[in-house]
């Protein structure tokens, strides 16, 4: 496999990342420090971030020939310095979620290596206070709600 590295706001998942999901790396895009140390060293980014954010720092990751792919809608458009991808014959993609039957390629390849996610169950009387928590982004990974309590 592929040397893995979660980029993440701050340093909450840090230890969750490297130990429980099995990530080799770990880089806080807060740090403008480790965000330096960083730059020029991907060949590869999955962007998964559906909120607004500053995607020519992600940019400055890629090393020669990288690439980057959106996968998380943004409403608003994005933003970027052209010149690093030029200079570095970057490029940007993005990609759906596939069809049906991509869907269930996925699902079945989790089922047979045992891959779950993470998420926080949370009951219908809970979502205005999960609201206020994403605006707080104070959230793990994701909430799922429990349609029994609908």
């Amino acid at each position: 496999g592929c040397h893995t590295t979660v980029i993440s706001r701050g340093s909450s998942k840090k230890e969750n990342c490297l130990k429980e999901l099995g990530a080799h790396a770990f880089l806080d895009s807060t740090s403008s420090e480790d965000m330096a140390a960083a730059a020029n060293s991907f060949d590869f980014i999955l962007d998964t971030v559906s909120a607004h954010h500053d995607l020519s720092s992600y940019i400055s990751l890629l090393r020669l020939d990288g690439k980057i792919i959106l996968v998380g809608g943004v409403v608003e458009p994005m933003q970027f310095g052209n010149f690093s991808l030029i200079t570095g014959r970057k490029s940007i993609g993005g990609s759906l979620i596939g069809g049906i039957k991509e869907t269930q390629e996925m699902l079945d390849f989790c089922g047979r290596n045992d891959i779950t996610c993470d998420i926080e169950m949370i009951s219908a009387n809970q979502i205005n206070e999960a609201y206020e928590r994403v605006l707080k982004s104070d959230v793990k990974y994701r909430f799922v709600i429990d349609c029994a309590t609908i």
